[in-house]
């Protein structure tokens, strides 16, 4: 069975009011970082984080999504994507946050969403899967963004033991 991979991409900057001052890709970056770290602030959704152990580029975490326990292995690339590896779920293989460029140049978030051969089949068999995982992660991306334009680029980046720059 192939891989199935859904993303959204949303403009950083776009529909920030003005006393938000505009970030850079350094400044979507240490945001992706502390959102890895600590998920609670971005993601409705989620209502605890636990980082449980460190590796050289990213670490394992467990998060309670939806009242539900999940185990990630967070893998980062520096300056570029945070991979949110799921090995335990049957319909979900990973969840990606990369940063991007709209056509127009604009910095831009993509959250990409690989689906496991579970999801795969689901999709297939109900419609309605894809409905409601669009509904859900253009949700989470619209959360994600909102959190990071009030956060602002003045934020500390996370002590991770990660490669801060961008």
């Amino acid at each position: 069975m192939s891989a199935v991979t859904i993303a959204w991409t949303i403009p950083v900057n776009s529909g920030a009011t003005p006393e938000c001052e505009q970030l850079d890709a350094r400044g979507l970056w240490r945001q992706l970082l502390a959102k890895a770290e600590n998920p609670v602030p971005y993601l409705p959704a989620i209502t605890e984080c636990t980082v449980l152990d460190r590796f050289s580029g990213g670490f394992t975490r467990s998060i309670v999504r939806d009242g539900r326990t999940v185990f990630q292995r967070v893998e980062v690339e520096p300056g570029e994507s945070v991979l949110y590896r799921q090995p335990a779920d049957p319909e979900i293989k990973a969840i990606g946050n990369r940063i991007d460029r709209t056509e127009d140049g604009a910095l831009a978030l993509t959250i990409s969403v690989e689906l496991a051969p579970a999801g795969i089949e689901r999709a297939v068999r109900e419609s309605r899967f894809l409905e409601a995982a669009d509904a859900y992660f253009t949700d989470a991306l619209r959360a994600s963004i909102d959190e990071i334009r009030a956060a602002g680029p003045a934020l500390d980046a996370p002590s991770a033991g990660l490669t801060h720059a961008a």
